[in-house]
């Protein structure tokens, strides 16, 4: 499933740590368990899990920019790359070009 991710977005295999992460972060997400027809997520928490947060692997994404005050025409966002998920907050993963 990382294969395909990073193939289908194109990326460097230099990237395999998040695809994998991304890759295991989904299914748990997602996958439901045979005995208990339920997902290790909703398992685990007791609740079913919520995927309307869930973005595209290697799809382009913005990143702003919270340095002081910029300009009134200075761009207020930076492109990134959509990596995945981070496992310590509510936060995305983006690879900054």
């Amino acid at each position: 499933m990382a294969r395909t991710m990073l193939l289908a977005a194109n990326l460097q295999p230099k990237f395999w740590r998040e695809a994998v992460g991304t890759t295991v972060y989904t299914l748990n997400q997602t996958q439901l368990r045979p005995n208990y027809e339920k997902t290790p997520y909703e398992l685990w928490k007791g609740r079913p899990a919520s995927v309307k947060y869930f973005k595209i692997f290697g799809s382009k994404c913005f990143i702003k920019i919270n340095d002081g005050s910029p300009g009134k025409f200075d761009s207020r966002v930076d492109e990134g790359i959509f990596l995945g998920y981070s496992t310590w907050s509510k936060a995305y993963k983006c690879y900054n070009y």
